[in-house]
């Protein structure tokens, strides 16, 4: 019998708690016992907290968003004697192997950990998708069904009735692949972050789509989103960074005034924040996350440790998705940030491509315009109004 650790670490993504049943309910079918970390990789360190996973309940964890371990930003080698805690942590414990689930910040330090002689294995998540190694990561189809959710309803409902322009600020870090999401919601102008964008060129495709379609009009713009004229954003650091990332965010407020200022139209800023972190995952989300801890618990058993468990698209011309590895070497670093390729945006036209929707397709299915009864009816009256 095995005894395995299992933690969460970093920012939240809806599929965390399906991930852990998966690894939970994988573990227990080879009679093998758990431990759960709390607070990420503080939970191996001294003074850390765990739980004894053998007799909890889980079924509730299945179908929410969340992780019940908690989470934190630790970073084990911020510590100067962080190795030998965690050594000698799980060596109290009797740990076999642990199970990381995380972005590349906590699969980085997981790579590392390998390399010092820690039993580690990885399981992806972030809603930014900006892991390598894996098709998609964890939490983004969830969030970018949010997000696109969010958009259209936002558009039809408030900027159509009220005949403004919003702007909704996405999550994402430095990679584009949410914010671009939302040309599921019909987004009339996208603004993701992987180059800098004329502000001039986006405020006037912006007034053209406004016009266009009947005095309304609504923005996605990216939180590390970059113009060629100077915005105001906040600069946030979180208290428990260890891994010295500094984020940005409330463009949407200054690019708001611009807007104002420069086309005469009521504009309003949105900025949901960690909610697309929350919430149900969808269930294409929820099932190949289970996957991935069962493949994670499968890794352990044959002794397949330094890999990550990641979702695979074998064929580029169908929509099916698998459950594979790679080594946790190959996908973490500077060097292995994924950013949307150049083909998959059009930043003359502030909309994705067909290489981006052929992408997407297995995740939110095919990029169709909206074209329901209540739609056909805004166009119809915004067309006979003029």
């Amino acid at each position: 019998m095995k005894k395995i650790f299992v933690l969460t670490g970093g920012g939240l993504a809806p599929a965390l708690n399906p991930t852990l049943y998966g690894v939970i309910t994988a573990a227990r079918e080879r009679g093998w016992s758990v431990i759960g970390g709390l607070f990420g990789w503080a939970s191996l360190l001294r003074n850390g907290q765990h739980i004894d996973l053998d007799n909890l309940p889980i079924e509730a964890i299945r179908n929410v968003g969340g992780t019940f371990l908690r989470s934190s930003r630790t970073n084990p080698f911020a510590f100067t004697d962080g190795i030998y805690q965690l050594k000698e942590r799980l060596h109290d414990l009797g740990i076999d192997a642990v199970v990381a689930i995380g972005g590349d910040d906590t699969l980085g330090a997981a790579a590392e950990l390998f390399r010092e002689g820690i039993p580690v294995v990885g399981i992806p998540k972030t809603i930014d998708n900006d892991l390598a190694g894996t098709y998609y990561t964890p939490g983004f189809p969830s969030a970018a069904h949010y997000l696109s959710s969010f958009t259209n309803e936002i558009r039809e409902d408030a900027a159509y009735a009220l005949s403004r322009i919003f702007i909704i600020e996405s999550m994402g870090m430095k990679a584009g692949w949410l914010a671009a999401a939302a040309r599921y919601g019909n987004a009339d102008i996208i603004v993701p972050p992987e180059q800098p964008v004329s502000l001039r060129a986006m405020l006037g495709a912006l007034e053209k789509r406004y016009t266009e379609n009947g005095n309304y009009a609504v923005v996605v713009v990216a939180q590390e989103a970059h113009f060629d004229e100077p915005l105001e954003r906040i600069r946030d650091h979180y208290i428990d960074e260890q891994y010295g990332h500094q984020r940005h965010s409330f463009i949407c407020v200054s690019l708001r005034e611009k807007i104002k200022k420069e086309l005469g139209v009521d504009t309003k800023a949105l900025y949901p924040g960690n909610w697309l972190e929350t919430g149900r995952p969808i269930p294409l989300d929820r099932d190949i996350a289970i996957n991935l801890g069962h493949h994670a618990i499968k890794m352990i058993a044959e002794a397949r440790l330094g890999y990550m468990a990641a979702i695979v698209r074998p064929d580029e011309k169908k929509t099916d998705l698998a459950v594979s590895e790679i080594a946790l070497s190959a996908i973490v670093g500077k060097q292995n940030y994924r950013i949307m390729p150049p083909g998959f945006f059009d930043f003359s036209n502030f909309q994705p491509t067909a290489a981006f929707c052929d992408y997407m397709e297995p995740i939110l299915g095919r990029c169709e315009p909206k074209d329901d009864d209540y739609t056909k009816l805004i166009k119809k009256i915004t067309s006979q109004v003029g």
